[in-house]
């Protein structure tokens, strides 16, 4: 069913063609041009349904006309529904159709020319409208069409980008899983050593034992703490178990040393009253001081760093800045922000990383110290 704009286009070029046929003088015969006029205006309502047929249509009335005795010159509506009809079919055929339409538009007006006293300057100017059009309907096609897969290759690759980002998410998650149960595992290990110990103390010190007890109590506390964070965090299944404690802020040094080695100049600082944390909140700002870092000396360049660990009345902070000229990109191969962001998520934190109005880069996590410590 044609669409209500294609038929008013339709009714008014029927409607320009009985115009010129009743009230003009020049559209003569009647006879022959009244209905080849309302052939040529209603015929193109299916322009976008039947391309080709509409243009074929419209080459055929036009030829009967001018056949008909009715002079080329004497009528716009045969030129505009040729126009209209190459046009549509040109936007929307290949290249083949295409052609194929054009050279039945121009073999109508040659066929027109030569069997009627119509000059060729007027087959000339009729070809020149058509075969223009063509050319721009064309050139319509082909940016629409590259306009239509450049909007495909964004919609893939934001799509390929949210899917990068979704399973960097889960293997982060994944990551902090494993390490939980580490530190989890070790304390639970510490418990059953200082149980073991306590037995043995109640027996020759009863005194001393209450101490040990107080130790497996705080040390279970923690565990249970950390336990809370693990429970929704998926894990990936085969992952070996592992019992060795995980790093924690006692071995910033150590990281700091490394990265000093590999090039780059560190700074380290402490502000505040220095307070004891969770195992698992140690581990996470260990980690994104090393990710920070191994960020600074993969994109700023030749850079000298900072690492500032903060203590207030409500949180813990971790800032690490550099002064490089580069650009860190964290959303990129090892989605870096992405990782450091799930961590002090975890815990109820907050994270900000951008460039610094100074130069350089700035990555700050924050971790309030109701669930740090």
């Amino acid at each position: 069913m044609p669409s209500r704009r294609d038929l008013l286009i339709a009714a008014a070029v029927a409607a320009i063609g009985q115009y010129e046929v009743w009230l003009t003088s020049g559209v003569r015969p009647r006879a022959v041009a009244a209905p080849a006029e309302l052939v040529l205006g209603l015929g193109l309502a299916w322009r976008r349904s039947f391309p080709l047929a509409t243009v074929v249509l419209v080459a055929a009335a036009s030829t009967a006309e001018t056949l008909g005795g009715v002079p080329m010159i004497s009528s716009a509506v045969p030129l505009i529904a040729t126009v209209i009809a190459v046009y549509t079919l040109v936007v929307q055929a290949p290249l083949r159709r295409a052609l194929l339409g054009l050279a039945i538009s121009l073999g109508g007006f040659a066929l027109g020319t030569l069997s009627s006293h119509n000059s060729i300057g007027n087959f000339e100017f009729g070809a020149l409208f058509v075969v223009g059009v063509w050319i721009v309907g064309r050139t319509v096609r082909t940016q629409t069409a590259t306009a239509s897969e450049l909007a495909q290759r964004t919609v893939a690759l934001e799509r390929e980008r949210e899917e990068r980002a979704l399973r960097a998410v889960e293997q982060e998650r994944a990551r902090i899983a494993r390490e939980l149960h580490d530190v989890i595992a070790h304390s639970v290990s510490v418990m059953v050593v200082q149980a073991g110990a306590g037995e043995e103390v109640l027996r020759r010190d009863p005194e001393r034992a209450a101490d040990v007890l107080r130790s497996i109590q705080q040390t279970g506390r923690e565990a249970l703490s950390e336990m809370s964070r693990l429970l929704g965090i998926l894990r990936e299944h085969g992952d070996e178990l592992g019992l060795v404690p995980q790093p924690g802020l006692s071995d910033l040094d150590e990281l700091l040393e490394q990265a000093r080695r590999a090039g780059v100049p560190v700074r380290f600082g402490v502000e505040g009253h220095q307070r004891a944390l969770a195992p698992g909140v140690e581990l996470s700002l260990y980690r994104i001081v090393q990710e920070a870092l191994t960020n600074t000396r993969k994109h700023a360049g030749p850079a000298r760093a900072s690492v500032v660990l903060r203590y207030s009345e409500s949180d813990v902070v971790v800032e690490v800045a550099d002064d490089g000229a580069g650009s860190h990109d964290g959303y990129g191969g090892g989605n870096g922000l992405i990782g450091m962001r799930e961590r002090v998520t975890v815990y109820g934190g907050s994270l900000e990383a951008g460039p610094r109005a100074q130069g350089g880069y700035l990555v700050r996590a924050r971790i309030p110290l109701e669930t740090a410590q």
